[in-house]
């Protein structure tokens, strides 16, 4: 049976704006397994708002979760990860150890744009490439400017980026805009991961299962297998991954989205 990986769930009790203790987290991953969901993300913030969140602290707080959920025999696998927000410093907080890559593996690193703002990662993509490490982009429906400009998330995936959906906006998206050009995003390539950015059981819950139907309808088996489940278990795991260009966006697509 498929085991969905969750590439963005907060998982670690007390930490950030997630579960506020151990008996939240648990019920989690309760619903992460009844979602089919075999592997995630155990994930906090790291960024000014939360200065207390060092790798070493979220590091401990995963081998504790892992521990709880042996102990209850719940069958979900847990990987220490930061969400890491964009700084003028990510590089240099890199270097000096501060930052926790996705599953502790030291091949990539999950971030976020400011809040209020969009920021070209080009630059920083650069600079940590030839250390060995690369970006997710998270919950990247979010930025307008990169779900509209297919031009230039193409151009973030040929630096070496990768393209996280939030399952929840697959299912329900916003408005038929955003609807349309996610479909177009994930027909088209664009889309890598799926992650149920859940944090709670009362409020953003961790759904990946109706996200991961969506992408089904849209790409097929074999494409939504991959983005619902290959990549992100190979990226938790730390095994090498590249993934195949997007398509060039037709002018259809152009058309549709700026009416030009």
């Amino acid at each position: 049976m498929l085991s969905l990986a969750d590439t963005h769930v907060h998982l670690l009790a007390g930490l950030d704006d997630g579960p506020a203790d151990v008996g939240i987290a648990e019920a989690m991953c309760r619903m992460l397994v009844n979602e089919g969901v075999g592997h995630a993300t155990a994930l906090a913030h790291q960024n000014e708002s939360y200065p207390e969140n060092t790798a070493d602290r979220l590091r401990t707080a995963a081998l504790s979760l892992r521990t709880q959920l042996a102990e209850k025999n719940i069958p979900l696998h847990v990987y220490p990860t930061g969400e890491i927000m964009l700084s003028p410093s990510i590089v240099e907080d890199w270097q000096a150890g501060r930052l926790m890559s996705v599953g502790d593996q030291k091949r990539w690193l999950l971030v976020e744009m400011p809040h209020g703002s969009f920021v070209d990662v080009l630059p920083i993509a650069s600079a940590l490439r030839p250390m060995g490490i690369r970006l997710i982009i998270a919950h990247a429906e979010r930025y307008e400017e990169l779900l509209h400009e297919p031009q230039l998330t193409a151009e973030w995936i040929a630096a070496g980026c990768l393209i996280q959906v939030t399952a929840r906006a697959l299912a329900d998206s916003r408005d038929a805009e955003t609807e349309r050009a996610l479909k177009e995003w994930v027909k088209g390539g664009f889309v890598h991961l799926l992650g149920s950015d859940g944090h709670g059981i009362d409020r953003r819950r961790p759904l990946l299962a109706k996200g991961y139907r969506r992408l089904i309808e849209w790409a097929g088996m074999p494409a939504a297998t991959r983005i619902g489940s290959l990549w992100g278990v190979a990226i938790l795991q730390g095994l090498p991954l590249e993934v195949p260009p997007p398509k060039k966006p037709s002018r259809n697509w152009f058309t549709r989205l700026f009416g030009t």
